[in-house]
């Protein structure tokens, strides 16, 4: 048949039109349903909180922190000895080689006298016991004897130049020179390792702070931390997680403590050693209800033991 549409085009045309008025049907009835629940203030007020609590934020701490030395030139005693005198204070810009402080060198000299005074006794021995070797046979075998000694007593007297040399310490790079009073350190005695003070570039310096281990999360490789110093509230400084220690240090307070290091980021401007305030340190991002639970949770579990 030509012309028109037929019969069949017509029926398939008819049932489309009564398919997309049945689906436009259900549609407005799903909509219809779906406004009558939202207008359920309980639901909707549910569904908010659900929202709110699942959101995701980043899990911080906040620590005691400071400015340190990132490569500090660590001064210990090179002797067991006196400080007799300390030539710097504390703060003070040195050079490399300048002397530090000095033992008391009274003990010292007197040892390396008696050392000389036996030294040359034992060299005269042994030139006259040489001279009687040429003649003498028994000689020959106490020129063996006499060697052995006068090796160790030229040995003694070196060491003990040595410890004279040593008892002015030098500063071995250029810096600030910290550490205490430097009248707590006159006529301390010390051994040797044990340390002094420390000299350090007034600029070279890194985060470091000290997390308790009610405050332990995990941290990232390279996890942000960020330096709010007591001085500049308002200049904080940004430093990237360097190390973290694997075991709590207990600290002069008595508490115990997880140590870590952040390096400075490029950019900042330079900040003095020494400079306090608090680090706040970022994880990774969690749900809210977990940021606000965890540390009730936390004191629940220590409380009721399970």
């Amino acid at each position: 048949m030509t012309g028109g549409f037929s019969p069949w085009s017509k029926f398939n045309a008819h049932n489309w039109s009564v398919l997309d008025a049945r689906r436009h049907w259900a549609s407005l009835v799903q909509a219809r349903q779906w406004r009558a629940l939202w207008r359920l203030r309980g639901l909707r007020w549910t569904l908010i909180v659900l929202l709110v609590l699942f959101f995701p934020v980043r899990l911080t701490v906040i620590a005691p922190g400071e400015l340190v030395p990132s490569d500090p030139a660590v001064i210990r005693a090179p002797l067991d000895g006196v400080i007799d005198k300390v030539l710097v204070q504390p703060n003070q810009a040195v050079k490399t080689g300048d002397l530090l402080f000095a033992f008391d060198r009274i003990t010292i000299a007197n040892r390396l006298s008696v050392s000389e005074q036996a030294l040359a006794t034992i060299e005269a021995e042994y030139r006259q016991v040489a001279q009687q070797a040429l003649f003498d046979g028994k000689s020959k075998a106490q020129l063996a004897l006499v060697q052995g000694r006068l090796a160790e007593k030229q040995a003694e007297a070196a060491y003990l130049r040595e410890l004279d040399q040593r008892a002015g310490v030098s500063s071995p790079r250029d810096g600030i020179v910290m550490f205490g009073d430097a009248t707590e350190w006159v006529g301390r005695p010390v051994s040797t390792g044990e340390r002094v003070m420390v000299v350090a570039g007034e600029t070279d310096a890194e985060v470091e702070a000290w997390l308790s281990p009610a405050d332990m999360i995990d941290l990232p490789a390279s996890a942000p931390v960020t330096l709010y110093l007591d001085a500049s509230p308002f200049a904080p400084v940004n430093a990237s997680l360097r190390h973290l220690a694997h075991a709590a240090q207990q600290r002069p307070d008595g508490h115990f403590a997880y140590r870590l290091r952040a390096r400075i980021a490029a950019g900042e401007s330079p900040r003095r050693v020494g400079l306090k305030g608090s680090a706040k340190l970022d994880g990774q991002r969690v749900p809210l209800v977990y940021w606000v639970l965890r540390k009730p949770w936390a004191a629940l579990r220590q409380f009721a033991g399970w």
